[in-house]
């Protein structure tokens, strides 16, 4: 890294602060602050998605997938895109005509507030382990850039974060992601563009080497594993898993968590919220193939450089750690040309802001909406409510960055241990339980109640984790079986007249 490096990576900072700063303000309310005011451009508001998705997991992890394995990956996108028109369709057109401040509001509508809260403290603390596990993969960068000790990488983002998502809310959020969206897709294409010209092949031998080792292959349609098991239940990026799974994440995390669902909410009308969940579905296969299309030119690239080569000495050592996810930050650092290394690693911290202030707002604002304010001071003004909040987001922050502390730990122990699954494996354990529940509100009248929806969003989260400890079964599946336990539980128990006359599940 030299001073040009720094010195880009630095105004890239000053920049998404300053934004923060100038746009906190005129925030009166609790609207403005986690809702800005219902008046962001739908656009703003899928670019927002589109970086918050991408995260640092995406930018180191799709490198990974396509530098270690092939593009079956892409599979999931099969489900992402489905499950994105059904929530469309009928949960983002019921938030917008109940006018729920956070996706927990419709369970108040529709079961009560004792299931609000109890769902509301599921997405808190999946929220947090999930978020926490970015905030770890994005101080890899850091830590590869600068050679800081990993935590204090981690101190340093986090602060950072939550010092512009504090003072500027979801506006802050919003259009620093739009900001931070543009500077990571310009960096993933940089990158792409080098190794390309990196390389010794023209486009048709790039092709046919990658063809020839296999690293094409978009469909795992093998039914059976090398030692004769299924393999559609252990593989998690065999067709199945992953259609299935994709979906049922896409429907957890882009429908019952208000870390994403939060800026759709901020637009004007429904449909403007509708156009953004829809749009980004396909923004997001574009992402997905750009950084899976760096991660295979990276593999061309090191598959045609000398022994002696440094890179793939480094390459060499990366592997036989099990820490392949890092080869590509360290091609950003010793390969990239003087200036462009810091613009794409500027383009990583885009990535790692990103997931983390949106996280921030999101926590912030079920904790003062779906707790403090129904439960402990119900009634007060909106300036002592946007003061909670304030200090909401400092915590949830402080407590983000002490789970990633953690993670550090089962990572240094189990370094194999791909990053994307570290980033999405983890959501899978509780997200069940938050679609189990959501699902039973939306498809049934007169089913659930506080009882039952809480023994079932327990027992899922339970059950989940027993599968996850006691056997080798694939990740994706944990939300599809968190899912239908969580709903068959919930849907023993018969909901109170007085909340089965209020809504009905209905398409908008």
């Amino acid at each position: 890294m030299t001073s040009i490096d720094w010195a880009v990576i630095v105004v890239y900072l000053t920049a998404t602060i300053s934004m923060g700063a100038w746009l906190s303000r005129k925030q009166d309310n609790l609207e403005d602050y986690y809702l800005g005011g219902r008046g962001i451009p739908w656009w703003a508001a899928l670019l927002s998605m589109a970086a918050t998705e991408a995260s640092a997991a995406t930018f180191l992890g799709a490198p990974e997938q396509g530098l270690t394995r092939d593009l079956t990956y892409l599979q999931f996108s099969i489900g992402t895109v489905a499950a994105r028109f059904v929530l469309a369709s009928v949960f983002i057109a019921a938030f917008y005509r109940l006018r729920v401040f956070t996706v927990y509001g419709y369970l108040t509508t529709r079961f009560g507030p004792p299931t609000q809260g109890t769902m509301a403290a599921v997405f808190l603390v999946g929220r947090l382990f999930a978020s926490g596990a970015r905030l770890f993969i994005a101080a890899i960068a850091i830590e590869v850039a600068t050679g800081l000790d990993m935590r204090m990488c981690i101190v340093l983002l986090g602060v950072v974060a939550i010092a512009y998502t504090l003072f500027g809310g979801i506006k802050a959020v919003i259009w620093t992601d739009v900001l931070q969206a543009i500077v990571l897709f310009g960096g993933g294409l940089i990158a792409l563009v080098h190794l390309y010209g990196s390389t010794p092949l023209s486009g048709g031998e790039i092709w046919d080497f990658l063809a020839a080792h296999e690293k094409l292959r978009v469909f795992d349609l093998d039914w059976r594993t090398a030692d004769g098991a299924l393999a559609f239940l252990y593989n998690p990026y065999h067709i199945l898993p992953a259609v299935v799974g994709g979906f049922f994440l896409t429907m957890a995390t882009h429908g019952t968590d208000h870390d994403m669902v939060q800026r759709l909410l901020t637009c004007n009308e429904s449909a403007e919220g509708q156009r953004s969940l829809w749009v980004s579905g396909f923004v997001s296969v574009g992402v997905t193939c750009l950084f899976l299309g760096v991660g295979l030119l990276l593999f061309v690239y090191i598959q045609h450089l000398a022994p002696s080569h440094h890179m793939a000495q480094r390459a060499t050592e990366l592997a036989a750690q099990g820490r392949n996810g890092h080869v590509f930050l360290y091609y950003i650092v010793d390969v990239l040309p003087v200036g462009v290394g810091g613009l794409v690693l500027a383009a990583v911290f885009a990535a790692a802001m990103s997931s983390l202030d949106s996280a921030l707002s999101a926590m912030s604002a079920t904790f003062v909406s779906d707790f403090y304010q129904p439960f402990f001071r119900p009634g007060a003004g909106q300036r002592h409510y946007l003061r909670v909040g304030r200090w909401a987001t400092a915590v949830a922050g402080v407590l983000l960055i002490g789970v990633a502390l953690l993670v550090v730990h089962y990572y240094d122990a189990n370094p194999e241990t791909d990053l994307l699954s570290i980033a999405l494996g983890i959501m899978t354990f509780f997200y069940g339980a938050l679609l189990g529940i959501f699902l039973l509100g939306f498809m049934t009248t007169g089913r659930g109640n506080t009882l039952s929806n809480a023994l079932g969003a327990v027992a899922s989260v339970v059950v989940v984790l027993l599968i996850k400890n006691s056997t080798a079964v694939g990740w994706p599946w944990f939300i599809v079986i968190g899912t239908l336990v969580a709903f068959g539980i919930a849907f023993v128990g018969r909901t109170a007249a007085s909340f089965v006359s209020q809504t009905k599940p209905e398409a908008g």
